[in-house]
């Protein structure tokens, strides 16, 4: 019964094969489209391979897609023979109805096109299994193969500007009715959110600094503003365990210091109510802690991509770049490795649609200088970063160099934080000035006199 099912399953390919070759012969505009969404490998029978791509061939040639030029064509490459001759191209000519719903003939052909390559790493798996290949290498190879199966069918992304000029106009619309409002993901700081309009969609954005500057706590308050405007957060930590992240995060929401957290020492009835009242608060906050160290950027795209679908995530957070590692070892030095890992995590926040924000290290260069505000040529490992990134930002905190050597007693003590923009692809460049609560871990908007 089984096998009888299959059969009939694999005779309805075929004749939705047949039908896809025949549209495309007859209808020009179709066989644009179907060109354009099919590849010659989503064909089950072989010799409908050959004729999609003699078809392909002509169209590209801007040659009519007529029966005697298909036959002109395959008989010129010696495929004439190969497909079934004149009498099999006029029984696939003779599947042509009308081009009316072709899409749904297209989509059947992907569909079971993406099946049979899942079906052939399925046994790629079983061959490697086979020769004892080490077990996470039969993991990182698959999972790189199997991601680069495309499961969504190919749309022509050419649009005529009269379209788009009407989604601008209606954004610009939008904004000027809620005059306050961030069309991306806000940051939580008024002038970050003014000079970006909110983290958008698809950008690569890097944070940068020197250690001790507060990256990381700066990267927490943007997890912590951004799920405070109920937001999906994906922070990818592969330095620091979970456990002191959320601390910090309690810390900066409750305004307890850090160190009392972890002593547990000198913990006032007052101090306990801010701690669970915020504890509360950060429970029902949409923030997924991926602790992982060690993290490959293959790892980290799946790992993302099932948030994203699990948790319904708006943006993604990283710390830092240059703890990711790829899974080639065919890179030359550590600066082409790093290199590759950002142009991937470029085209992963394309793909997935939302920004990423990803940490990284300065060079100790810096240290040398006299000026020692940061710039894009300061920062670790490759100058590729520069290109990629949409925005490159930098902290930079005078103070931390001013008093490098006193300890501080005092709680309240803050410092005059500035954020650098460096490199803004859709917008402006330059530098706000926030307050970091240290003892907190805590920045926020400077209050304007």
């Amino acid at each position: 019964m089984i096998e009888s099912n299959k059969k009939g399953s694999n005779i309805a390919l075929i004749d939705a094969e047949k039908t896809v070759l025949a549209i495309a012969m007859h209808s020009p505009k179709a066989c644009f489209e179907i060109m354009s969404q099919l590849q010659k490998e989503d064909f089950f029978i072989h010799e409908h391979s050959l004729v999609f791509n003699a078809i392909n061939d002509l169209s590209t040639d801007s040659k009519n897609i007529t029966l005697t030029n298909l036959i002109d064509k395959l008989e010129s490459s010696n495929k004439l023979k190969e497909v079934g001759g004149i009498e099999y191209l006029s029984n696939i000519l003779s599947f042509f109805v009308t081009d009316e719903g072709f899409e749904d003939y297209v989509e059947l052909v992907f569909k079971n096109s993406i099946g049979r390559r899942l079906d052939r790493e399925l046994e790629n798996i079983k061959k490697l299994r086979e020769t004892n290949t080490p077990i996470e290498e039969v993991f990182l190879l698959t999972q790189q193969r199997i991601l680069d199966i495309k499961t969504d069918i190919h749309k022509d992304e050419a649009t005529e500007i009269k379209e788009t000029i009407i989604q601008v106009i209606k954004k610009i619309e939008q904004l000027e009715k809620n005059g306050d409002l961030i069309n991306g993901v806000p940051s939580g700081f008024s002038e970050l959110d003014q000079m970006t309009n909110g983290w958008q969609n698809g950008d690569f954005i890097i944070l940068a600094a020197r250690p001790s500057m507060g990256k990381t706590a700066f990267a927490l308050n943007l997890a912590l503003n951004a799920a405070l405007y109920n937001k999906g957060v994906a922070f990818f930590s592969l330095e620091m365990p979970k456990e002191q992240l959320v601390q910090r995060i309690l810390s900066a929401k409750s305004k307890v210091s850090s160190s009392t957290l972890k002593t547990a020492q000198g913990i006032t009835p007052e101090l306990w109510k801010r701690i669970f009242a915020s504890g509360e608060e950060i429970k029902n906050m949409n923030i997924i802690i991926d602790d992982s160290p060690g993290l490959n950027v293959l790892q980290l795209q799946s790992k993302l991509r099932k948030m994203k679908r699990d948790f319904n995530i708006d943006i993604c957070i990283i710390d830092y770049l240059q703890l990711i590692s790829s899974i080639s070892t065919r890179f030359e030095s550590r600066q082409n490795e790093v290199a590759a890992i950002s142009r991937q995590l470029k085209k992963i926040a394309r793909e997935l649609d939302m920004p990423i924000i990803c940490l990284s290290q300065l060079s100790r260069r810096v240290e040398t200088r006299e000026q020692k505000v940061p710039i894009m040529s300061d920062l670790r490992d490759s100058g590729a970063i520069e290109q990629d990134a949409d925005i490159i930002m930098f902290l930079y905190r005078e103070a931390y160099y001013d008093n490098k050597d006193i300890v501080y007693d005092n709680s309240s003590q803050t410092d005059e934080t500035d954020v650098i923009i460096s490199k803004h692809r859709n917008g402006p460049t330059g530098t706000i000035k926030i307050n970091f609560m240290r003892d907190y871990g805590k920045f926020q908007d400077q209050i304007k006199k």
